[in-house]
């Protein structure tokens, strides 16, 4: 039998073969994939269902100002600046999802806010064109069960 078990301090983050640590407080890890919706809708023929395909989506990535990975993250958004191109985001989740974001680029800079009594994080923003999930490795609660019902 497995444990269910969240760790959100055991995941893994790459960035353009970069493995990021040095994470901001909270939750530093934002993925909002676009597309993939469903929407109901009526029609003279009766209810029907609309659904989108995926289109990407966003990533953003919160790091300390003391991040041993901060420097790293500028240079690739200099490179990528000097030489357009676009890169791969790999990420394991602390439930052990796996995410892998293609065609990926710089959406912009992080705000910086300093000189208070807290370090504020450096929040990076990314485009991606394709976003997908593994889940494969994620124990359902229910255990089975739901599946049965449908």
């Amino acid at each position: 039998m497995r444990i269910n078990l969240y760790a959100q301090n055991r995941h893994t983050v790459v960035v353009d073969g970069v493995p990021l640590s040095g994470f901001a407080e909270g939750d530093y890890i934002e993925i909002d994939v676009d597309g993939n919706a469903a929407q109901r809708s009526m029609g003279g023929d009766g209810p029907s269902m609309n659904l989108s395909v995926q289109q990407g989506g966003k990533i953003g990535i919160g790091l300390l100002p003391t991040s041993p990975a901060l420097g790293a993250m500028y240079e690739i958004r200099n490179a990528q600046k000097l030489t357009p191109r676009l890169f791969t985001i790999a990420l394991i989740t602390g439930v052990e999802e796996i995410i892998v974001a293609a065609g990926c680029a710089f959406a912009k800079l992080p705000s910086f806010q300093t000189g208070g009594d807290k370090m504020q994080g450096r929040k990076f923003d990314f485009e991606c064109l394709q976003i997908t999930m593994d889940t494969s490795g994620v124990e359902s609660v229910a255990g089975g069960f739901v599946g049965g019902l449908i």
